[in-house]
């Protein structure tokens, strides 16, 4: 029995096979949008696609709906020649064939002076944290987790008992959160802001 191998009628795609219809005992051998040639095998992200004389192999970047009818698959592209940032979503073909000219893969990353921004301002906060605990330790020692309240009269009783030494633990940590500070502004790259170690003597 003759199989009949059917395309779609504007793209050409392959669709499936089936056997020709028998009518009166007669195989009907022509069919529209159908032919009995069949298909080269198709490799993993290819489609055949009947060029009205034979089948050609086309890469196929397109998602496929699964039986719940949700997108899976395809491959995600980006245009960065037509505006595509990291903040863009991706793209997907919706026709057969390869990617667009200028396509890329891989989602752009962000542009170097803002994750050094960004960098700066983790490292700049965490610099902060850290002479709050600092400052907050050294006032309220041996206390694990000093409250504000525990913060405020630890001050109060050192300022009573020792002034100079009140501000003498103040200036250290203060200087050691500047110097820190300064670090991370003089610093060019991310690696070198990561490397600023926040650390504070308590």
């Amino acid at each position: 029995m003759t199989t009949l191998y059917a395309y779609h009628p504007a793209s050409g795609e392959y669709l499936g096979s089936r056997p020709a219809q028998v009518v009166n005992g007669r195989e009907l051998t022509r069919s529209a949008h159908a032919t009995t040639t069949p298909p080269t095998d198709i490799p993993d992200g290819h489609a055949a696609r009947w060029t009205g004389a034979a089948w050609e192999i086309v890469e196929d970047h397109r998602r496929h709906l699964d039986a719940t009818g949700t997108p899976q698959g395809g491959t995600p592209y980006w245009l960065p020649g037509e505006g595509d940032d990291w903040q863009s979503p991706p793209r997907y073909m919706k026709e057969l064939g390869p990617l667009p000219e200028g396509a890329v893969t891989e989602q752009p990353q962000k542009p170097s002076a803002l994750l050094l921004d960004e960098a700066r301002e983790a490292r700049r906060d965490a610099i902060l944290s850290g002479y709050d605990a600092a400052l907050a330790a050294s006032l309220t020692m041996p206390a694990e987790m000093p409250t504000a309240q525990d913060v405020a009269v630890g001050a109060a009783l050192f300022a009573v008992e020792d002034a100079d030494g009140l501000a003498f633990v103040r200036s250290t940590h203060a200087a050691r959160r500047d110097e820190l500070l300064a670090a991370v502004d003089a610093a060019e790259t991310v690696e070198a802001v990561l490397a600023v170690e926040v650390s504070y003597a308590v």
